[in-house]
């Protein structure tokens, strides 16, 4: 059996393990230096909390990125440029392995996230808020499997819906509770008001209805 390569080997590898120690030697120097009234004490201390802090950051990014479908790797990664060839808008495959455009809901941009595995196109209350989207209180909120477990849902009207060269009125939504995430997801009940959709070479393309 292959034995574990030796702990300078390791840290070799790990770039942003050696920027977090480096940060915490020039720290822990800083404060011994500034100690004894020394400027470069006071400078040390802060270079050090600033790589640290930097370190810190990056691994965060780097382990949120590697977490595939995570609603923080979803919002760090920026929406694709949608295209409109003709009547058919084309989405390009994002670098998380997801369909992400900027879509216009109620006369504002917001970022979606196309899946053709949910129902309902959704949002979360705070941002059907932003957008004018009251829930209907005349219709009974529904019970949702979501990535975050069962919840409740409300359901309002859309007033205006535009991804692209796709216009919808009066678009039925899922009115989601709050998890902190901005990112809203367009479902079936929309993606089935298009004459087709389909993927080819990494690409989604929408066709509406003429």
């Amino acid at each position: 059996m292959k034995g574990e390569p030796p702990l300078h080997e390791w840290l070799l590898g790990q770039p942003l393990v050696l920027l977090a120690l480096a940060g915490l030697v020039m720290a822990a120097l800083g404060w011994r230096l500034e100690a004894r009234q020394s400027r470069l004490g006071d400078h040390l201390r802060t270079l050090g909390f600033g790589a640290l802090g930097l370190a810190v950051a990056l691994i965060v990014i780097d382990a949120a990125r590697s977490t595939r479908g995570s609603d923080f790797a979803l919002q760090l990664t920026p929406a694709s440029e949608v295209q409109v060839v003709g009547q058919e808008t084309v989405i390009p495959l994002g670098p998380d392995g997801h369909y992400r455009a900027i879509a216009r809901i109620n006369g504002h941009d917001i970022a979606v996230m196309i899946d053709t595995g949910a129902t309902f196109t959704s949002l979360e209350e705070s941002q059907a808020a932003q957008l004018g989207l009251a829930p209907n209180p005349g219709r009974l909120p529904s019970q949702m499997e979501t990535a975050n477990g069962t919840v409740f849902a409300r359901f309002g009207l859309a007033q205006d819906f535009q991804l692209g060269s796709i216009k919808a009125r009066n678009l039925d939504v899922a009115i989601m509770p709050d998890t902190n995430s901005t990112l809203a997801v367009v479902g079936m009940n929309l993606l089935s008001q298009l004459s087709t959709w389909r993927v080819e070479n990494d690409r989604l393309v929408l066709t509406p209805k003429r």
